[in-house]
């Protein structure tokens, strides 16, 4: 493991909100004003320097793009800044629990409360479009709700902004589910991207359920050519059947037949609420979660193909045992990069141990589901479990082939664009095996589509 920082610039660092392929979020505080703040890093040794250019180009870009942007329904970015090994970004530490967490937790919002969350982040990409920033990724996982009740838009990284040089015609950006066809198929996108995936959102917090599911292929056919039930007849609510038109509005395949901008939306959406819509936009939102019913958090539960692979790294070191010791070990660990902790004890050589605990090919930021498993603290972090396969439940390591290789860094591309191939040559000098290869890899696929990318390269459930 690499000695954590203390400080990184002006800021001393308190500690680990979470951690990443490229880089680890901490929670920090500025000492000249004693203030809380969020400071996302990324390592330069980690980008190869073929891609350093464009990925660097693209962290900068989230800093300006945010940087530009003061409103109170946007994460506040408060300063760039670089050293010989780390670029990183501090802003705004947000104490609030992110609205992928309450979906997956099946939240049981009114439609009351959805119109006040629909209003907020639609009055923050008003001002962001206003201001000439498009944000291209807008998803639930990118939106926090504070406790008090206001929502916060974060992570601009693959913001257009105004004429950048960073919008590629023919790149695929984005997360899949939330695209807009126009993204999907590569074309120029402007504002009206972002309305489609905030209507995906909003499909979302009605039903429960994504409108667009699947593996990508499926994903993308269905966001260009299909559309989904509507609200009313999926939703455990009771809908006004204005609200299907709304959303079928907002999720048209044509830019032209959408609404042309988030004050449109925001407008039809408080028509079709009636009487529960939102206040106006002078008004404060007001937003009471602590009324919206939560399922209980059950016990945590590891994936058992995140034990399994632990348990073969193990087996390298103490034999057979390492199946008994793994499954004794993780009911205490909250997540991996404890589990390697405690299972490392069992290892006598200090050697063996420090290798042991220093390359995990899970990453450091997965961890059991359920109880325990996700903080409800500020949500900065960019990277989560990297399923392993279930294709070798021999536990024999698959040797690591050129072809194989070559395979996974095209449907890696999918998901990232050109710096998918320099990813998949490191992770395949890190590797020490094709199944190795495969979750490192997978970990820098967005959590929600990482089972996907695991299938398509023939890791999936069998």
């Amino acid at each position: 493991m690499t000695t954590e920082l203390t400080h990184l610039g002006k800021y001393r660092i308190e500690s680990v909100l979470g951690r990443g392929a490229m880089g680890v979020v901490y929670k920090a505080i500025d000492p000249h004003i004693e203030r809380a703040v969020a400071i996302k890093t990324v390592r330069k040794d980690v980008v190869d320097a073929e891609a350093a250019e464009q990925f660097m180009a693209r962290f900068r870009n989230e800093a300006r793009a945010a940087g530009r942007l003061h409103h109170p329904n946007i994460v506040s970015i408060y300063e760039y800044g670089e050293d010989a090994d780390i670029a990183y970004i501090a802003m705004e530490y947000v104490d609030g629990t992110g609205l992928r967490d309450y979906l997956n937790r099946k939240a049981q919002f009114d439609l009351a409360q959805l119109v006040a969350i629909m209003s907020q982040l639609l009055q923050a990409l008003e001002f962001a479009h206003d201001r000439g920033v498009v944000h291209r990724d807008i998803k639930p996982a990118n939106l926090i709700l504070t406790h008090g009740g206001t929502l916060k838009v974060a992570d601009f990284g693959i913001a257009r902004i105004d004429a950048s040089s960073l919008t590629m015609t023919g790149l695929v950006m984005g997360t899949p589910s939330y695209m807009a066809p126009e993204q999907c198929q590569g074309k120029p996108s402007d504002h009206r991207a972002d309305i489609f995936s905030a209507g995906v959102v909003f499909y979302e917090l009605l039903t429960g359920r994504k409108p667009f599911v699947g593996a990508l292929e499926s994903v993308a056919y269905q966001i260009c050519h299909e559309n989904p039930p509507p609200p009313s007849e999926v939703s455990p609510l009771q809908l006004p059947v204005e609200v299907d038109a709304l959303v079928a509005t907002a999720l048209a395949k044509d830019p032209e037949l959408r609404f042309q901008n988030a004050r449109a939306f925001l407008f039809a959406l408080r028509l079709a609420a009636g009487e529960v819509a939102a206040p106006a936009a002078a008004e404060t939102t007001v937003l009471n979660l602590s009324a919206v019913p939560l399922e209980p958090p059950g016990p945590a539960v590891w994936d058992d193909t995140v034990l399994t692979t632990v348990e073969r790294q193990l087996a390298h070191f103490v034999g057979p045992l390492a199946k008994v010791m793994v499954r004794h070990a993780a009911p205490q660990a909250h997540d991996v990069h404890e589990l390697y902790t405690l299972l490392a004890a069992n290892i006598d050589d200090p050697e063996q141990r420090r290798r042991f605990i220093g390359a995990p090919a899970v990453s450091e930021a997965s961890g059991p589901h359920g109880a325990g498993a996700h903080s409800s603290g500020a949500r900065h972090t960019h990277a989560g479990t990297a399923h392993p396969a279930t294709a070798s439940r021999s536990h024999l390591p698959r040797p690591l082939e050129p072809a194989f290789v070559d395979q996974t860094a095209a449907r890696l591309a999918v998901y990232l664009g050109p710096i998918a191939k320099v990813l998949a040559r490191k992770a395949a000098q890190r590797a020490r095996n094709a199944d190795e290869f495969a979750l490192l890899c997978a970990e820098h696929v967005g959590t929600q589509d990482r089972t996907a990318f695991l299938r398509e390269i023939g890791y999936g459930e069998p």
